[in-house]
């Protein structure tokens, strides 16, 4: 009854988390809302600077603004500088004199979530007509967008300081929560100081914990070390040779997320250093409590490290920020802790079993009572992992469509099924431990590996632009208070001209007749301004009816469909959607 009972509870709690942790929105990186000139304006005189104002704070380093003048130099004079009152604007000053034509603006920022972010557009000094002639224009770089893939140094860094957390946490669950040495209250005092794992310390399970401690702190060190010029030469967009330069490293350090986040792993990794080392000493002295406080506070400092990387990526940019960041170090501590213990059943469980067998059948009862301790906790870790990670494909991917058809939904995707195949063999090492028939073997391996691929997977999607870049086709669907029928379909649904079409029925659900016009009103949620208008005229009862206009810019919008009928009656509805930027 009481299984039942917690079976029962966990089911309600990851219901109450997937209803009440509906996610704010997010954007995939920074995108332009406004710029001075404009894309293709056309200017009488030259003006004496060049603007551009994103979507949201742009981090203070590695920001430039180039612009060329027709015969292919630079026209710009000094480096761009932010805006003091708006830290989403960007600014740089142009030369004096500039002469007439096609001038090309690139420019290159760094988001609020760390990734880099480039774009190209053009605007014209003086006669369009002419400037339209100049064979220079012919040379102008085209657009230029940010890679969705992140570089193979980069999810080499994470690998390895992935692996070295997930190796370090294992190694303290299993001495804190798995380990049973407090197996039965008729166990006499000394029998359950001898089982106690800190009491070995002279063992094999000891002495293979104490080797991975080290080796896991190693990887750890060199993953988040390595970090640092891996950053900055991402940012800067140089190679690793010059990205030891002391000012980028400072800059990527003093004005970034990422060098605020690095610094405070650095300094969680030094203090593990030094518990790791008053946790050996504690246990050669063989001080049960002692050693027992110092290994909870390492594991608190190893969640620390995780709990600083969440303040870096796609949930630092969303509205909802602190929820964002909560749901995103929750995700990624249940996955540390379920692969941790993994890890820990494989390398020192059969060791551990075997080194406190006393007599025949007290190496089972050990063994099989870790592994149900570890279903316990991998149990609670699938329940925090179901409920972050619906979070934050609600977040991320707007669509059915982009789900399938983006490369960030398809990598979701994989990594939800994989995750699938982790919780399978789970459920079978769950059963065998209920039923203590054979010991576990291959399938842990196999579940850990499988692990590490998706903690890849997830390194993968933390550095590529989100599924809202590109929504894809999308239909907007709702019921009047009058009980009309309202659909719109968006399409290409991106920055551009889009078709528009609008399908109105009755109470009935039949096609609505006697439409004189339809007005669509579309309305920027990110910026003020101004509203696009497109009026569709009715086609005697043809249904649907469609039109297209230019949405000049991705992210949220607003939707106003307004049916003017014959009757002179009117249907309103509205509707709120996200809009690609490719």
């Amino acid at each position: 009854m009481k299984k039942r009972h917690a079976a029962k509870a966990l089911i309600s709690l990851t219901l109450y988390c997937l209803l009440f942790s509906l996610p704010a929105s997010v954007s995939a990186h920074a995108y332009v809302v406004a710029s001075s000139p404009g894309e293709n304006e056309v200017l009488k005189e030259a003006p004496a600077q060049v603007s551009i104002t994103f979507n949201e704070p742009i981090e203070q380093a590695f920001h430039s603004i180039q612009v060329t003048d027709p015969s292919g130099q630079q026209a710009t004079a000094g480096e761009s500088r932010m805006d003091d009152a708006n830290s989403a604007r960007l600014i740089a000053d142009l030369r004096p004199e500039l002469p007439d034509g096609i001038y090309t603006v690139n420019y290159k920022v760094l988001s609020s979530d760390g990734h880099t972010v480039t774009g190209t557009f053009p605007f014209i000094i003086g006669d369009a007509a002419a400037a339209a002639h100049n064979p220079a224009a012919a040379n102008q770089p085209g657009s230029s967008q940010g890679q969705d893939w992140p570089k193979l140094s980069l999810l080499l860094l994470r690998w390895l300081q992935y692996s070295g957390l997930a190796i370090y946490i294992g190694v303290l669950l299993f001495h804190l929560l798995l380990w049973p040495y407090r197996r039965s209250n008729a166990e006499s005092a000394a029998r359950r100081r001898q089982n106690h794992p800190y009491a070995l310390a002279k063992s094999p399970v000891w002495q293979r914990s104490k080797q991975l401690l080290i080796l896991s702190l190693l990887l750890a060190a060199a993953g988040i070390g390595l970090s640092l010029p891996q950053q900055t030469a991402s940012d800067a967009g140089v190679p690793w040779s010059q990205a030891w330069n002391p000012a980028w490293i400072k800059d990527t350090l003093s004005l970034t997320s990422f060098g605020k986040a690095w610094i405070a792993e650095m300094i969680l990794l030094l203090i593990l250093a030094g518990l790791t080392t008053i946790l050996i000493i504690f246990t050669k002295k063989q001080n049960r409590l002692a050693a027992d406080l110092t290994a909870a506070a390492a594991l608190l400092a190893t969640l620390g490290i995780l709990l600083a990387k969440s303040f870096i990526g796609h949930a630092a940019a969303a509205n909802g920020r602190s929820i964002a960041i909560t749901m995103n170090f929750l995700h990624q501590a249940s996955s540390f802790l379920w692969l941790g213990g993994l890890l820990s059943l494989a390398l020192l469980l059969p060791a551990a079993a075997g080194a406190t067998r006393s007599s025949s059948g007290s190496r089972s009862q050990i063994y099989w009572e870790a592994i149900r301790r570890f279903s316990i906790l991998a149990a609670g870790c699938v329940a925090i992992l179901l409920c972050s990670g619906v979070y934050a494909g609600l977040l991320h991917i707007p669509t059915w469509y982009a789900l399938l058809h983006s490369n960030y939904g398809l990598i979701l995707l994989a990594k939800s099924g994989l995750t699938l195949v982790m919780l399978a063999l789970g459920l079978s090492a769950f059963m065998r431990g209920r039923r203590q028939t054979r010991p576990l073997g291959r399938g842990v391996w196999i579940e850990f590996v499988t692990g590490l691929i998706v903690l890849i997977l997830a390194a993968v999607l933390s550095n590529m632009p989100t599924a809202l870049s590109s929504p894809g086709p999308i239909q907007l669907k709702a019921v009047t208070a009058d009980g009309y029928h309202i659909s719109v379909q968006v399409s290409p649904n991106t920055v551009g001209e889009n078709r528009f079409e609008v399908t109105a029925l009755d109470r009935e659900q039949e096609p609505l007749n006697g439409i004189e016009q339809i007005t669509l009103t579309l309305a920027s949620l990110d910026m003020d301004m101004g509203t696009i208008e497109l009026v569709i005229p009715g086609k005697n009862g043809s249904i649907p009816l469609s039109g297209n206009t230019i949405v000049t810019m991705g992210g949220s919008w607003r939707l106003h469909v307004h049916i003017l009928l014959s009757s002179l009656d009117t249907v309103d509805s509205s509707f709120t959607f996200q809009v690609g930027n490719k």
